[in-house]
């Protein structure tokens, strides 16, 4: 899976990132010296730490996996605000659907406040991790300011859902 997931994240990156998913976890030469000698080098800083969370292959499959159960549910509503799908009389289950699909992008709205702070203008290097940042950015945009008008997310619902 990891050959698949470099091609999105690795766009117009240089190729010591492309590299960087063909290891499992990135490990740092420290660490290896620690390990041989016994010896704590030092603290690592909640930044590394992100920037090593950020860069774990289990952590970009979680991602994937959230960002098609995000296009799931948005196309669930859609499909029952468009009345193609029949729901309950009371009108809750567009509802559920789109404050579970409001609650993952929270989440990801999160995780680039996360990359931001991790990588800081390294993040503006990676021409896909800006693109997602934008997406993720005016979807939440829209989803919150169309929270309460329902007729509006008809149309809006196909933009949310690219």
């Amino acid at each position: 899976m990891s050959r698949f997931l470099r091609h999105f994240t690795a766009v117009g990156d240089d190729q010591h990132t492309a590299t960087q998913w063909q290891d499992d976890e990135p490990h740092d030469a420290s660490e290896d010296l620690e390990l041989a000698t016994g010896q704590h080098l030092g603290q690592v800083s909640f930044r590394d730490s992100l920037r090593r969370l950020y860069s774990t292959e289990r952590f970009q499959i979680v991602v994937v996996c959230l960002v098609v159960l995000d296009a799931i549910f948005v196309l669930c509503e859609l499909l029952i605000d468009l009345s193609i799908i029949q729901a309950d009389h009371h009108r809750i289950a567009p509802q559920v659907f789109h404050y579970l699909s409001l609650a993952l992008l929270t989440f990801f709205m999160v995780e680039l406040c996360g990359k931001i702070y991790a990588y800081r203008l390294e993040f503006l290097h990676h021409k896909f991790e800006v693109f997602d940042g934008i997406v993720v950015v005016v979807s939440f945009i829209l989803d919150i300011v169309y929270i309460s008008k329902e007729d509006a997310f008809d149309a809006m619902g196909l933009l949310i859902l690219l």
